[in-house]
This record gives structure tokens, C-alpha cells and sequence, in this order.
């Protein structure tokens, strides 16, 4: 968590939001980070519960919000920046990993209240991304960065 956070933050992103459980060692793998922790009191809700509340905590005024996850820590600064690229305002830009979609996608403020009503079955922000394909720039990253690290057999060896 501490790595993703660090790339968004190395990656020119501010407000940086981490949406977190209410287990202390969470927010204490944040500290002395330049991060806005929020606490997510209904985790196992999904993680649209954690989106609505990231959403929810950006400034008025944010043009756009990038969505990403923390277990994908091959993705680089560098990779996030390319998609901070991308951006055109009313548009979504999608990370493209070969043959599928993932994380982190960017949204630009239009799509904030869709975003904030996903429903508990929904997939995350891909359900918003998949109802306004004519608004979606999709950029290819290297498959590697796509992967998720959910166990420490998931590590590449």
C-alpha cells in the first residue's frame, strides 16, 4: 500500500486519497506520506463503498479523479504519469493491460455522480467505463503493471 501510495504521490497526484478499513496498521503503512486517509467503516460492502468515499472527499473543484488500487505494485510513476498524459477534459482514461481493462482509470468530474451511485454488485468504476465507451481513451501499459499482488505467491519469482 505504502508503494502504490508513494507512485501516485511521485506520479505529481494531490490530493492523494487512500480509502482504508478501520485497521490501524493501514493507515499507520501511510504515515509520513502526503496522504488524505479516509476510512471506509463498511469494507466488505465492496470496493464501491471505498470509491464513493474517495470520490466524496476530493475537493469542489476537482477537474478529474484517478481511481487506482493498491495492489498492483509493479505499476509505476512513471506509467500513472503517462495516463495523467492522456487526459482531455469530459473524458475517461482506461490502463490497458494486453487483452483486458484495469486500474487506474481517470474520470473527469462528469462522471463523479455515476461514480458515487455504484451499487454494491457493481464492479467498481469499469461499470462507469463500460456505459460511455465513446468518452473512454484506453492507454496501453506493459501487462506486467496490471498485475494484482494479492499474496505473496502472487510475486513474480
Amino acid at each position: 500500500m505504502r508503494r502504490a501510495a508513494r507512485s501516485f504521490l511521485e506520479a505529481g497526484l494531490a490530493p492523494v486519497i487512500a480509502v482504508v478499513s478501520g485497521d490501524r496498521r493501514l493507515a499507520d503503512a501511510l504515515a509520513g506520506l502526503a496522504v488524505t486517509i479516509e476510512t471506509n467503516p463498511q469494507p466488505e460492502r465492496g470496493i464501491n463503498t471505498s470509491i464513493g468515499i474517495g470520490v466524496g472527499a476530493l475537493p469542489r473543484m476537482s477537474a478529474a479523479a484517478l481511481i487506482g488500487v493498491a495492489d498492483q505494485p509493479l505499476l509505476t510513476a512513471d506509467a500513472i504519469a503517462v495516463l495523467v498524459n492522456a487526459f482531455v477534459p469530459g473524458k475517461i482514461v482506461g490502463s490497458r493491460y494486453g487483452d483486458h481493462r484495469g486500474n487506474p482509470v481517470i474520470f473527469d468530474r462528469r462522471f463523479f455522480p455515476e461514480l458515487m451511485r455504484l451499487k454494491e454488485a457493481d464492479r467498481g468504476g469499469q461499470v462507469v467505463v463500460a456505459a460511455h465507451p465513446e468518452a473512454v481513451i484506453e492507454v496501453e501499459l506493459p501487462p506486467s503493471m496490471g498485475k494484482d499482488i494479492d499474496r505473496p505467491d502472487d510475486w513474480p519469482s
